[in-house]
């Protein structure tokens, strides 16, 4: 790849970004499924490119040979990224109950995805590591898909990659479409603190554009524009610690062969976690603004998204539909029976809409989970929305090292990453009934 390839893909990701950032504004369904920009974008990329619109037509959009090494490349500064500007903060019992909740969930996701491809193996040929895609997907959206799909990449299974992101994308329409119906069953039942808004869409959602009044800084400037550019400033701090990272796996490398196996982004993120947690408890953390590394990674989520999308192969999707179609079911149900069943038991008031939240956050990502929240709680008189978003930072450090190591246990050691998984599964019910059981409350 040289700089000029580079540079023409880019471009064309820009333009199908913003056309589907226009398609949006005028299709209501996009908005009311809460569809992101990427996701359309990665859709309108694929179905104009060789695949589909290449078949009938000798015009249509074409990519580099490097585009399906992206994911990778934006994934590094993703990863970097999440715990840079961050402050220490003790974990109270709220965080403590979103780690049992969500580790639950997550758990489940695992174990019964694991199960289902078991059994479907049995009858038909399939991967025994098909069973933990959907919660790829499912559980942190088409970004955290997109991580695991470049893991099993890593070592040499390049169909998951267009798995992944189709589960993201079902996960997407069945938090919404699945949020929806349990608000109206808990709504006839009476479970809700308040009648449900059918008006739930903010005019910034339908748009895509926040009304000037309501505007605020992506980030604030830390150095001076005379000596350096504030957001190149961040910049800096985010490329000298990916620099880092890279040294140090090469020495790993050198040292334990088995190391080429951990993807550069996820030594990032080892790196990242550690410089953050240290400079969090020193004076030199204000140097770094949070908000700049959240544009950063956003900026760097939205290509990785497209990118990967455009890339899927759909006969890959037409050869495991079944599974999809079966895993998509039964995982949403079970998302849904668990979120409601333990969070009435876990929580007091308010559970309702924090089970409809924590569905939405599981099943596709925080923004529908707050999404849902709001459809049942828009003046914020529960905490319905700050469980959610606790749920959500607290999932990260249950689910990071299932993203970036899993893949590699799964591979060489099936049974050990099974019996773990179902292990976490009963350590953290357990948990969650000694603490947070309703003789408890």
């Amino acid at each position: 790849m040289n700089l000029t390839n580079f540079l023409i893909d880019i471009s064309t990701i820009s333009v199908l970004l913003f056309l589907a950032f226009l398609i949006r504004q005028k299709v209501f369904l996009m908005q009311k499924f809460f569809l992101p920009v990427s996701l359309i974008a990665g859709i309108l990329g694929l179905l104009l490119g060789p695949q589909v619109l290449g078949q009938i037509s000798p015009v249509c959009i074409r990519f580099s040979d490097s585009i399906g090494e992206w994911t990778g490349f934006f994934f590094a500064f993703i990863f970097t990224t999440s715990f840079l500007g961050t402050s220490a903060k003790k974990l109270g019992r709220p965080a403590f109950s979103s780690i049992c909740q969500i580790g639950v969930i997550h758990m489940t996701q695992i174990c019964a995805g694991l199960m289902i491809a078991y059994l479907l193996s049995r009858f038909m040929e399939l991967p025994y590591e098909i069973g933990v895609l959907p919660v790829s997907g499912f559980f942190g959206g088409h970004g955290s898909a997109g991580v695991v799909g470049e893991g099993f990449k890593a070592l040499g299974w390049e169909d998951a990659m267009g798995i992944c992101m189709t589960y993201a994308t079902v996960g997407m329409f069945m938090a919404v479409i699945g949020g929806m119906v349990i608000t109206n069953i808990g709504a006839k039942k009476g479970l809700t603190n308040r009648k449900m808004d059918s008006n739930f869409l903010t005019w910034s959602q339908k748009s895509g554009i926040v009304p000037s009044e309501e505007r605020k800084p992506i980030g604030m400037g830390i150095s001076d524009n005379s000596v350096i550019d504030p957001m190149a400033f961040q910049f800096m701090i985010v490329g000298v610690i990916i620099a880092a990272s890279y040294i140090l796996r090469k020495g790993m490398i050198q040292i334990i062969p088995f190391w080429s196996k951990i993807p550069l982004y996820a030594m990032c993120l080892f790196i990242g976690a550690i410089v953050g947690n240290l400079l969090s408890k020193t004076k030199y953390n204000q140097y770094i603004d949070r908000n700049s590394m959240k544009r950063i990674s956003g900026v760097a989520v939205e290509y990785a998204v497209t990118s990967a999308i455009v890339t899927i192969k759909i006969s890959v999707l037409a050869t495991y539909l079944v599974p999809i179609v079966a895993t998509s079911l039964v995982l949403t149900a079970l998302t849904a029976v668990i979120a409601v069943v333990l969070l009435k038991r876990w929580y007091g008031e308010g559970w309702f809409e924090t089970a409809v939240g924590c569905y939405g956050l599981t099943t596709g990502s925080m923004a529908t989970g707050l999404l849902l929240c709001r459809v049942l709680d828009p003046d914020n008189d529960t905490l319905a929305a700050e469980s959610v978003t606790a749920a959500s930072t607290m999932g990260n450090f249950i689910q990071q090292p299932y993203n970036t190591l899993g893949p590699i246990l799964l591979m060489s050691n099936p049974a050990a990453y099974t019996w773990i998984s179902a292990g976490l599964l009963a350590a953290f019910f357990i948990g969650g009934e000694i603490l947070f059981g309703r003789k408890r409350n």
